[in-house]
Parts: structure tokens; C-alpha cells; sequence
């Protein structure tokens, strides 16, 4: 199977990992088309350059962008439709939402391929877009092979908006080379987390995050359980840091604190074995909510219970995996008490903990996913080489 992808987020290295996972199966090709020029969103739309993983042996084209760092907007300025014609793909898979310019190209590069198409989305919030990307989606939708959502809420999202295409949950893949069980007394002891139950979180410092929530959890459980030395390592950066480090000054919590600032990708995963139990305290905005959170299968990989909100993909994931509890959003008196429930109980901590592992080990793995991805795009194949009625579309 020769597989062309188009994914705006490969402009990351660590987004390419699902990739070569894929190309390593047997029998598989790889051809990947990524933006050459990028901005971060979540640095102030400053200018990037993509880099490639050393471990990438598959072509990958670098294509310049118009409104770069606009996952909406963005689209190729040209496709070079002989060369992508000479790789021979038998299907094309694209990472781009299904209302969205390059996702109207994706449709349109199938097409012209005369291969199949599958996507993914993570829109989980049901959405009326205005013309031309409402009429993209219907598009994209009939055009489509395979539509995958990255959770059950984005695939029912699709299909309240009138999906008839087959459609699948294909959840993100962790590595188990970065995120894995590792001796943390090292770490702790530069950290001033010696000797105590470490609380953590891993991300960005925005309000739809719920970490206000989370400084006002934890000052209650200290006044219900003074007894325990408990420290928070707060691991990331954003805008609400300084309002952040104002409510726990207020509250009478530095000493709880640990800020380590953004690390690299590569050393998440040693901050992530210092902590005894994650906290993902998401709450649903008007305009998001949380869609899968990969950090909780990270956390998981490292042996690490996870207590996380309901908001969004964090329940249906702490409950499938069985690593973790769940609290209802907002709710700071049950936050803490789902705390306090692990915190005094060793013993359910490791049992949640040895959970996860073994969830992510079995399902959450850039293999595993390689794995599902495979398999679905057989059926793309193998519908369209079995003679299958295909549904008619309107170019």
C-alpha cells in the first residue's frame, strides 16, 4: 500500500512520528506533503520552518502556504500533481479539518488521483460554518472514502451534520521512547519534590485549562488534610501564568507550587515521572473544549494516574484506559475530593496507575494507531477493488 498524506501539523517533528510508525509496517510507502512555511499559534504566530525526525526515510514535500498558522484558511499555493502522480498512491490520507481550504484540496488531489480519500477531525463542538466552508464540508463528507475522528464527539458531530459515509475513532499515538516508567529521584531532588505526594500538570496556561480550579482544589484539600506534604509541578507556560502565581500567593500555597516552564518534547517525559498523580481540569468554553488530550495518554505511559475533568474527549479516555478518575468541571470540592481519594490511598494510585500503562501499551501507541490506520484504509482499497456500489458525487 502507497500512502500519500497531507498534514499541516508535520510542520512539527514530533507530529511525524504517527507517520513513520505507518511506513514501518510491512508492505506500506509513505509520501508526505507538509507546509515549508508555518507560524505558531501558540507563540504569537511567530514565522517556523519545518524539521524532519532523523528517523524519516519516506519522501516529504515541502510546499509553500498562503495564511500560514490558520487552520481554516491555510491552502498550497501548488501541488505538483505529476510528481505526487509518480509516487503512485493507492489513497490519500489527510489530516486536514473537512471544512477547511487545504481539506477542499485534499478532496480535490484524491480526485484528480482517482484514489481514495479518508480524513481526520477534532472538531467536537457542533458548529454551522458559513459559506464557502459549510459548502466544503458537505463536500468533503460525500467525497470521503473513510471519515476518522480523533474522538466519539467529533465522529457524533459528524453525523448530526449528516455524515453517511463510514466513519471511525482513531484516537493520537504516544512514544514510548519519551513517556515511559523512569527513576525520578534525580529530577525530584533539583525540583524540591523530595519526600513529598507530587501533583502535576503539563500544558498550556490558558483559562480554558481550569487551572485557577485547580489552585483553589488544592487549598482545600491542604485545610482537610494539613497533614500531607503535597507539592504541585506546574510544567508549561501562557498567558494566565502571572494570574496564576497571583491566586496562589493569595491563597497562602508558594510553598506547593513548582513552576519548570516549557521544556523541550524530548525531557516531557522525566518532569512526567516525577508526579504521582496528573491533573487535567479542562472546562468547556463557548468556543472549545477539550478535544482529546494527549497528555493524559503521556501521563499514563509514564505509570501516572490521571484525575481529569469531563470536559470534551478526558472522560471517555480516563475510563476506557481505567487510569484515572473523573470529576464534574468547575467543581472544585469534587476535584478535590477525587484528589484526596488517590492521595491517601497508595495502593489505589498504583492500581490506576498499572491501568493506564497497560491501556496506552495495548491501544495508544504510534504503532498500535499505525496499526488502525492500516486496516482502514484497507477497506478504502479493498471496497473500491471489490466493485462496491460508490456513491455519486457532484464535482
Amino acid at each position: 500500500m502507497r500512502v500519500l498524506a497531507i498534514s499541516h501539523s508535520c510542520v512539527t517533528d514530533v507530529n511525524q512520528q504517527q507517520f513513520v510508525a505507518l511506513r514501518q509496517l510491512p508492505g506500506v510507502e509513505v509520501a508526505l506533503i507538509v507546509p515549508a512555511n508555518w507560524k505558531d499559534e501558540y507563540a504569537g504566530h511567530t514565522p517556523m520552518q519545518p524539521k524532519l525526525l532523523p528517523s524519516v526515510d519516506f519522501p516529504v514535500h515541502l510546499l509553500p502556504v498562503a495564511v500560514p498558522g490558520h487552520v481554516s484558511l491555510h491552502f498550497y499555493k501548488r501541488l505538483p500533481l505529476a510528481t505526487l502522480r509518480a509516487f503512485q498512491p493507492d489513497v490519500l490520507l489527510s489530516t486536514q479539518e473537512p471544512w477547511s481550504l487545504s481539506g477542499l484540496q485534499a478532496v480535490w488531489l484524491a480526485k484528480r488521483l482517482h484514489i481514495p480519500l479518508l480524513f481526520q477531525t477534532n472538531q467536537n463542538l457542533f458548529k454551522r460554518y458559513p459559506p464557502p466552508f459549510c459548502w466544503i464540508e458537505s463536500l468533503s463528507y460525500r467525497a470521503a472514502s473513510r471519515a476518522l475522528a480523533f474522538s466519539e464527539e467529533a465522529r457524533q458531530v459528524m453525523l448530526r451534520k449528516g455524515l453517511k459515509r463510514p466513519s471511525a475513532v482513531v484516537p493520537y499515538g504516544t512514544d514510548l521512547a519519551l513517556f515511559k516508567r523512569q527513576p525520578s529521584t534525580e529530577m525530584r531532588r533539583r525540583l524540591g519534590l523530595e519526600g513529598r505526594v507530587v501533583l502535576g500538570y503539563m500544558g498550556r496556561f490558558v483559562p480554558e485549562k481550569g487551572l485557577d480550579n485547580l489552585i483553589d482544589a488544592v487549598a482545600l484539600l491542604r485545610r482537610q488534610q494539613p497533614e500531607i506534604d503535597l507539592a504541585v509541578l506546574m510544567v508549561g507556560a501562557g498567558p494566565e501564568e502571572e494570574n496564576l502565581r497571583r491566586r496562589i500567593a493569595a491563597a497562602g500555597l508558594e510553598s506547593c507550587f513548582v513552576f519548570a516552564g516549557s521544556v523541550p518534547h524530548t525531557q516531557a517525559g522525566a518532569y512526567m515521572a516525577c508526579m504521582d498523580i496528573f491533573v487535567l481540569p479542562s472546562r468547556t468554553m463557548s468556543f472549545w473544549k477539550e478535544q482529546f488530550g494527549r497528555v493524559i495518554i503521556e501521563a499514563m505511559a509514564c505509570g501516572v494516574p490521571v484525575v481529569g475533568s469531563d470536559s470534551g474527549q478526558i472522560p471517555h479516555l480516563i475510563r476506557d484506559t481505567g487510569g484515572g478518575l473523573v470529576f464534574a468541571e468547575g467543581d472544585v470540592e469534587d476535584l478535590a475530593a477525587q484528589l484526596r481519594r488517590i492521595v491517601l490511598d497508595p495502593q489505589e494510585r498504583a492500581r490506576l496507575g498499572e491501568a493506564g500503562y497497560q491501556a496506552v501499551h495495548l491501544g495508544y501507541t504510534f504503532e498500535a494507531v499505525a496499526r488502525q490506520l492500516h486496516a482502514l484504509m484497507q477497506d478504502a482499497l479493498d471496497e473500491r477493488t471489490l466493485g462496491k456500489p460508490a456513491e455519486r458525487h457532484a464535482w
